[in-house]
């Protein structure tokens, strides 16, 4: 399977997706599903519409990984009436913890000589038969990558690849079973997967910096934090952190004897500025500093991979990422400039709706991503 396939084929639905002037993105959760339509309009990426649509019911079963509900579809549907996308064809992200994310290193051989050298590495770190998944592979570069940051001839470049005597490849593989059960639940419903990745991609992909720069994307969902660690090149680590928004908004609620759904809103409003009065101690905080410590884990097991990389900044996206005082813990706590993810830069869209549009556009990362893959050169 051919490395530069890495995004588009996970998932074995097709090998080439249609690269047309309308893409739709749909990013299932695990009780929301939002859904972004993009068209091209000559050299523009123009945002056609979007929406988000919650459901009380688990979309996902994150209890059983990859189990997506049947649910999923229906709502996924509902999502695309509401917004009057009519196109059928869509792309469709699955949660990484889905997936086998893992970084091999092997002698350095021949290109031809790959497939075989990943395929014999890959079988020893999933549970299955290797005929039961379906996996990609991208080489990583860390000398072009570590080269990105000062201009250089392809012929030095090519110097600097030659110079190294093993090579780094990243892995991801997905259990077909997963991939078939997204196409049903959504074929069921009229629509037609174009695509299926995993979302760490979908991520990396709409919010991708300048050439050479290497970011960690912090994606904190309902249940669990997605930490990735990528450049425009793809994707260079990716880890999966058990505590999500929830955990925090259940600490407040716990804490404070209200139900879930005024937890949520104090979470938001207050933030880590939420004071127990009767403890004095900040109730967000406990949550957030377990997500910190992965955090610092993440880039220490990066540094000692990759040595002669950094890390430039963090992206914080999700449906927490608007939480008063976050942005500022994490720079004090990682030493590194902190930005709220914006992944409408360098799309356009009409500016009656910017209001609300930025104020959706953290939860809407994913499904921006998924719809970019489509106009990929």
């Amino acid at each position: 399977m051919s490395s530069k396939l890495l995004g588009s084929l996970l998932g074995g639905i097709s090998e080439v997706f249609d690269k047309d002037d309308t893409a739709v993105g749909v990013d299932v959760g695990s009780n929301s599903i939002k859904v972004v339509s993009l068209k091209r309009k000559g050299e523009k990426i123009v945002l056609d519409n979007y929406a988000v649509v919650r459901s009380e019911d688990k979309l996902l079963n994150l209890a059983n990984p990859g189990v997506i509900n049947d649910l999923a579809g229906v709502v996924a549907k509902q999502a695309l009436e509401a917004a009057g996308i009519k196109e059928k064809k869509v792309n469709v992200a699955t949660p990484s913890f889905t997936s086998l994310v893992v970084t091999i290193e092997v002698p350095k051989m021949p290109e031809e000589q790959f497939e075989e050298a990943v395929r014999k590495e890959v079988s020893k770190y999933i549970p299955v038969s290797i005929e039961d998944v379906v996996y990609d592979w991208q080489v990583i570069n860390e000398d072009v990558l570590q080269s990105n940051e000062k201009a250089i001839t392809p012929e030095e470049r090519q110097k600097l690849q030659n110079q190294s005597n093993s090579v780094k490849i990243l892995v991801i593989a997905i259990i077909k079973e997963i991939s078939a059960r997204y196409n049903k639940v959504f074929r069921d419903n009229g629509l037609e997967l174009n695509l299926l990745e995993i979302d760490s991609i979908s991520l990396a992909r709409a919010l991708a910096g300048p050439e050479g720069e290497i970011s960690l994307i912090l994606d904190i969902g309902h249940e669990t934090c997605n930490v990735i660690i990528s450049s425009r090149e793809g994707l260079l680590l990716n880890r999966t952190i058990d505590v999500g928004g929830d955990t925090i908004t259940r600490k407040i609620a716990e804490t404070l004897g209200v139900d879930f759904a005024e937890a949520e809103r104090l979470k938001i409003e207050k933030g880590l500025h939420l004071v127990d009065s009767k403890s004095g101690k900040n109730i967000s905080l406990e949550p957030v500093i377990k997500i910190v410590d992965e955090l610092k884990r993440t880039l220490k097991i990066f540094e000692e991979d990759f040595q002669r990389l950094k890390v430039k900044e963090v992206y914080l996206t999700g449906g927490s990422a608007a939480m008063i005082g976050l942005k500022d813990f994490l720079e004090k706590e990682l030493n590194l400039p902190v930005l709220v993810a914006n992944p409408l830069r360098g799309i356009a869209f009409a500016p009656e709706v910017e209001e609300a549009l930025l104020k959706h556009a953290p939860l809407l990362t994913i499904a921006i991503g998924l719809a970019l893959a489509n106009f990929e050169k």
